[in-house]
């Protein structure tokens, strides 16, 4: 140990934590998704740090145009803005797949399985968040459904909107849940710290003499996974930083003009789908809080065990899935097609019969 790190006891810390040879040399490169998704975090909260600063909520469209034209390289910040939220959500369910894929669910990854379904959660209220906020005619028209349908109800439920929106469509609602963006924000990555330490508790050490340690294996590593995902981001916020983005939110909003069909994020279309596919507004509640619930209880509807075999049948019924969430979206999007309504409640029926009836029955005859 060196000097330094005698006098700095945190120094001397880290580099024990880095140069500890602690680690299976088999490390694959998606093992970086959740690293690269603390980092992409943490770009987007300074990122939004610099928008907060010209953002007005009671002339949003006219702020968040301010902001491009007139705000030195403001039309950047935009870009990376956005162009990070795309770009989280596609490492956040990645991440999920994969698990998925790979049963790594199971115990003792329950608890690292569970707060990846809440980041989740949480991201997709951010995003939405970020989607009203720029007061475009999209998300003008979503604010003004969510709204309207959270002070329609009656009981715990209604006083829980009516405190959330503060009222009905608005600047003064904008500016609440200007707040609600960043406490959330900051909120999701402290259940992202959480996964984390869950993680590193359940992830298997190697024997002594045979691991590696994570300078320089593992780093390197990670800088050769991040330089491809920097060019991927890189080409995406110059080439199409919106997308994925209804066109239609380039228009401020006006009250007498309603958008045709659903317009949100292509990241908020799946649970939309489930949403539009059961009657009423408490239908869509429940059917949204249904989805999370089942993907978080997947460690308790696997029945194979944890040291169950991984089935081929069971993988090739999570690409199914795969294919039905993105359905679940496409024809989300495409709410005017006549057969919309019925794809939308097939793809949620299946949705759910795949967790609550295959998932168990499948499992159960693999372990066998």
């Amino acid at each position: 140990m060196t000097t330094e790190t005698k006098q700095i006891p945190c120094l001397g810390a880290l580099c024990a934590c880095l140069c500890a040879p602690v680690h299976k040399p088999e490390g694959k490169y998606l093992d970086t998704l959740p690293g690269l998704t603390a980092i992409l975090l943490a770009f987007l909260t300074l990122s939004g740090l610099v928008l907060a600063v010209y953002y007005d909520p009671w002339h949003a469209f006219a702020s968040v145009g301010f902001i491009g034209h007139e705000v030195n390289n403001g039309w950047l910040v935009q870009a990376y803005h956005a162009t990070g939220a795309t770009a989280l959500f596609g490492l956040v369910y990645l991440y999920l797949f994969r698990a998925m894929l790979t049963r790594g669910y199971r115990a003792p990854g329950e608890l690292v399985w569970g707060l990846g379904v809440k980041l989740m959660a949480v991201l997709l209220l951010v995003g939405w968040l970020g989607f009203v906020l720029t007061g475009g005619a999209a998300a003008y028209w979503s604010l003004f459904k969510a709204s309207n349908g959270a002070l329609a109800l009656s009981g715990a439920a209604g006083a829980i909107g009516g405190w959330f929106f503060g009222g009905p469509a608005g600047s003064g609602t904008l500016a609440r849940l200007e707040l609600f963006h960043a406490v959330l924000a900051v909120g999701a990555m402290a259940v992202l710290w959480l996964l984390f330490a869950a993680r590193r508790a359940v992830v298997p050490r190697a024997e002594p003499g045979q691991g590696v340690a994570f300078f320089p294996y593992y780093l390197a590593q990670y800088l050769v996974a991040l330089a491809v995902f920097a060019l991927i981001f890189s080409v995406l916020a110059f080439f199409t930083p919106h997308l994925g983005q209804p066109a239609v939110n380039a228009l401020p909003a006006d009250p007498l003009t309603l958008p045709l069909g659903t317009v949100l994020p292509w990241y908020l279309l799946p649970l939309a789908g489930i949403a539009q596919a059961l009657p009423g507004i408490w239908g869509g509640i429940l059917g949204v809080v249904g989805a999370l619930a089942v993907l978080a209880a997947l460690p308790w509807l696997d029945r194979s065990g944890p040291a169950g075999a991984k089935g081929g049948l069971y993988c090739v019924f999570t690409w199914v899935l795969a294919a039905d969430v993105i359905g679940l979206g496409i024809t989300a999007a495409a709410r005017n097609y006549p057969q919309a309504s019925l794809l939308l409640v097939l793809f949620t029926f299946w949705y759910f019969f795949h967790f609550l009836v295959l998932t168990p029955f499948v499992t159960a005859i693999e372990a066998k």
